[in-house]
């Protein structure tokens, strides 16, 4: 962005790209999401894309390392850790699986910013070889932020094709506005709320009954944060499109061994389809197949229960 310095690439051996702020070194981890179809085989649709960090080679944790960044250079970084990912999707080979990346909208204060950042975020898809329609924009905390930038952000992004995800939703009053002022492409329940819901049979009808009205909305639906069997059969048996949890992949820093493990499927080897209850439309032609579209399933995996951890970026 102007006025900033040009972010700096290195490439290792296998073309995977890592950057730096000060004494940190930043790489890409990624966490696969799934959906289910009916018989409980998963198919990788996207990964969540996250940050690490490490200083003369130890690891730092992620809030550790967000919460040293200086204040002048908050954007700087997002848009760093933003490109970085895109640039290691690309590095992927996968053909069809979306990235899921975050915006925070309070950091900008200005609809210029905006307008340059979503040009630039179309330059760094096209180079890493990304349709803009295979990246989803993550809309996380607007505490302060300017509204009018807000309404900038989402307009711009869609219509250069990039989908909207709310992030965080835990059904709050604020959280539902969130929902109907952004008309997201997908909406990712709390992970913490989820496990909550999931412990009683009250909350797993509550749980049910949203997911049904969401879904009859057009919104796909994500459960994030799965750490138990339990909580993966349930979203199986009341439809939840997208899962995303340590009982089903913990996150991976690139290069992954999620193409080993989960390969994508080759066009004349499909299967069978993925069973949403309903799907968000896509927006022109530049946008992959929804993920409802047919890929061939992977047999259900063996999991153990892993201790969560919070989810840090």
């Amino acid at each position: 962005m102007d006025g900033r310095r040009k972010p700096h690439f290195l490439q290792d051996d296998r073309g995977f790209y890592t950057t730096s702020y000060g004494p940190f070194v930043l790489r890409s981890a990624f966490q696969p999401i799934f959906s289910q179809d009916a018989q409980g085989h998963l198919t990788i649709e996207a990964f969540e894309a996250l940050i690490r960090a490490n200083r003369g080679g130890e690891p730092v944790s992620p809030g550790h390392f967000f919460s040293i960044v200086e204040p002048e250079d908050a954007v700087q970084i997002d848009t760093l850790c933003r490109e970085l990912h895109i640039l290691n999707m690309g590095r992927l080979e996968r053909k069809k699986a979306r990235l899921f990346i975050n915006f925070n909208p309070g950091l900008f204060d200005a609809v210029a910013d905006i307008e340059a950042e979503v040009e630039r975020m179309v330059e760094v898809a096209l180079r890493a070889g990304l349709r803009p329609g295979r990246i989803v924009c993550e809309i996380t905390e607007q505490g302060g932020g300017d509204a009018a930038v807000l309404d900038r952000l989402v307009n711009g992004l869609r219509a250069r094709l990039f989908k909207i995800a709310v992030d965080d939703f835990g059904a709050d009053d604020s959280d539902t506005k969130r929902v109907d002022e952004l008309k997201p492409d997908i909406l990712k329940f709390d992970a913490a709320w989820v496990r909550r819901f999931t412990d009683t049979s009250a909350g797993m009808g509550l749980l049910k009954l949203m997911v049904e009205q969401f879904q009859e909305r057009g919104f796909i639906v994500l459960f994030e944060g799965l750490e138990e069997d339990h909580q993966v059969e349930f979203c199986h048996q009341i439809g939840v499109q997208l899962m995303q949890g340590y009982a089903l992949a913990r996150p991976e820093i690139v290069p992954t061994s999620f193409n080993e493990r989960f390969p994508e499927a080759q066009p004349d080897l499909a299967m069978g389809s993925v069973r949403p209850a309903a799907a968000a439309p896509d927006h022109g032609e530049d946008s992959p197949p929804s993920f409802a579209a047919s890929f061939s399933p992977r047999p259900y995996p063996q999991r153990r229960p892993a201790t969560f951890g919070k989810r840090v970026r």
